[in-house]
This record gives structure tokens, C-alpha cells and sequence, in this order.
């Protein structure tokens, strides 16, 4: 009798769990599921409250190049490098001249006297307002990716993504020394580049900034590479910075504010010199999905100028 009981006992439990099973299995068949809750809602990222978008795209200009390397504004002048190429624009997209270069250019920046750094892929130039070589510095490491370059004065500043490192050099070409972010605080391991986007600035007050992507912020250094603050903000929404390493480019405006640009959900913003938006410049819906972060450029009028590497154009925002 105790033997039939639990004969009938466990083919009970047998006959529930194959219940349980078999009404799992149907109820996650494609056609049945009611869809994945922890799916990442990239509609809802790319949505933008309108009334934070109070820049306008007031023209484009389409580039004559097949890789298009970095922009800079200065002087009334659009400067471009792409292909192998120097080109140099006024602010109505008609150009000034078209220099060869010995090599692919990957950015560029614009000194106070006009004079024109360019960044290879392991080494720097300085050329003259025309186009023409003045020096060129010795070639880095083979590890080395250099992807920007800012000037202060008698330094220039070189961002290694491959040596995850800045560079200073003087400004007649000569290596001076470098840095990799790293600090005595617990857990801080330097600049933390998972690709091939590293970016830093001079504010107008002489700042040096640098993006570390990999941490989300923006972190201000002394010239010699001494960690003084940060500015750090994970988050996919709109107010921050998310994705693997983001911001993928900076320009510092004249009021200490950072123009930013996001690769993924591509966007470009305004930040205070605080950290918090400001506004929207450009929104997801003006790029390619999942598109390349465009290289930014802001002159003296807070005028904004985006390299849209994936549509070939620069274009051009306006405060409306």
C-alpha cells in the first residue's frame, strides 16, 4: 500500500513539471513572447525633447576626399584635413587652397599665429597659414595612434590612443615628456581607451582638458600632466555620456563650455563648464543610426562645425 502512494506521488510531480515545461516552451515561442524586459530601449535614447534643441543645421558643405580625417575654425576659416590632403575654406564653404601632404592626416590644430599642426598616424608637422612644412617631428612608437592635438602657448599636447597616453612636445617639434592619467588614488588606472577616440582641449583660460572615453568624464590636468578635477557623467540618457567610450570628440567654447559629440546613438551637445547640459546641438535623428561620432569645431560666435564622416559633408549649426 506505503509503495503504491508513492508510486502515485511521484508520477504527480512528474506529471506537473512536464506541465511546467511544456507551458514554458509554448509560452517563449517567438510568436507568443510578449518581448525581452531587459531589452535596451535604443527609440527612447534617440527620442529628444525638442525644446532642448536650440541649435538649427544652416548649411553643409559636401568634402572632396574618400577619408576624412579632423576639422578646426579659426580665423574667419574652416581647416580640413582628409585623404592626404590640406584644405582650407572660408566660412561660406569656398576654398582658399588644397595642399598635399606626405601622408594621411588624422587632425589637425590651429595655433594663435596661424600656423597649422597636423597630426599623422605616430608623428606631428608644423605648417605655415599657406600649407608649407615647416618641421616634422620624429616618428613615435609603432603602438602609437595619435587622434588630437591642442596647443597652450610655447606646448603642444599630442593624444596617443594606441600608447593611451598625452604627449607634450615644444613648439618647434622636440619631444618633451609624457603622461597616462594615472594617479596615486585607489582603482585609477590612466586613460582607459577601448577604440581609436581620444580627445583634449585648451579652454580659454588655459586649462588643459582631457576625455578619458572609458570612464565617461571629462578631467582637467596641469601642464604637466598632474590630475586637478574631473567631470564625470555615465548614463545613456540624454544628460550623459554612455556607450563603450564617449565623448568621442570635444571643443571648448569661449565661456569654458565643452561641445561634445557621442558615437552609437551619435549626438552632439553643450555642456556647462560644470558638467550639466547646457543644450542640444544635434540630435540622433540628424545621423546615421549607429553612425560615427563627427568631429566638432565651435568658432568665436559659438557657431558649430560637425565632420560628418559618414555622409561626407561638414555641416554647419547655428544657434536658432
Amino acid at each position: 500500500m506505503k509503495k503504491t502512494v508513492i508510486y502515485l506521488f511521484l508520477s504527480l510531480i512528474i506529471v506537473v513539471i512536464l506541465v511546467i515545461v511544456i507551458g514554458d516552451f509554448r509560452s517563449t515561442r517567438p510568436d507568443r513572447m510578449s518581448g525581452n524586459p531587459y531589452e535596451l530601449d535604443i527609440d527612447g535614447i534617440r527620442s529628444v525633447d525638442p525644446d532642448l534643441i536650440t541649435y538649427k543645421e544652416t548649411k553643409n558643405y559636401k568634402i572632396d576626399a574618400a577619408q576624412a580625417g579632423g576639422i578646426a575654425v579659426a580665423g574667419g576659416k574652416i581647416f580640413l584635413v582628409a585623404d592626404d590632403f590640406l584644405q582650407v575654406f572660408d566660412y561660406g564653404g569656398k576654398q582658399y587652397f588644397r595642399e598635399p601632404l606626405p601622408e594621411q592626416a588624422r587632425c589637425l590644430e590651429v595655433t594663435a599665429t596661424n600656423d597649422i599642426i597636423v597630426g599623422f598616424r605616430n608623428s606631428i608637422a608644423l605648417l605655415s597659414p599657406e600649407g608649407e612644412e615647416i618641421w616634422r617631428s620624429e616618428p613615435l612608437d609603432e603602438r602609437a595612434v595619435i587622434t588630437a592635438l591642442a596647443v597652450k602657448n610655447s606646448t603642444i599636447f599630442v593624444a596617443d590612443a594606441g600608447n593611451r597616453a598625452v604627449h607634450r612636445y615644444t613648439i618647434d617639434g622636440k619631444y618633451v615628456d609624457s603622461f597616462e592619467g594615472k594617479t596615486r588614488i585607489e582603482g585609477n588606472h590612466g586613460f582607459i581607451i577601448p577604440s581609436p577616440y581620444f580627445d583634449l582641449g585648451v579652454s580659454p583660460d588655459g586649462e588643459l582638458w582631457v576625455v578619458n572615453p572609458g570612464k565617461h568624464s571629462l578631467e582637467n590636468y596641469t601642464d604637466d600632466g598632474n590630475l586637478r578635477s574631473f567631470l564625470e557623467n555615465i548614463s545613456r540618457e540624454i544628460e550623459g555620456f554612455g556607450g563603450c567610450c564617449n565623448p568621442a570628440h570635444i571643443d571648448i567654447m569661449a565661456d569654458g563650455s565643452f561641445v561634445t559629440s557621442e558615437k552609437g546613438v551619435v549626438r552632439i551637445k553643450i555642456h556647462e563648464p560644470s558638467g550639466e547640459l547646457s543644450t542640444v546641438v544635434a540630435p540622433p535623428d540628424k545621423f546615421r543610426e549607429d553612425g560615427e561620432a563627427p568631429d566638432v569645431a565651435v568658432d568665436e560666435e559659438g557657431i558649430i562645425y560637425a565632420l560628418d564622416y559618414d555622409k561626407n559633408l561638414i555641416r554647419i549649426f547655428e544657434p536658432k
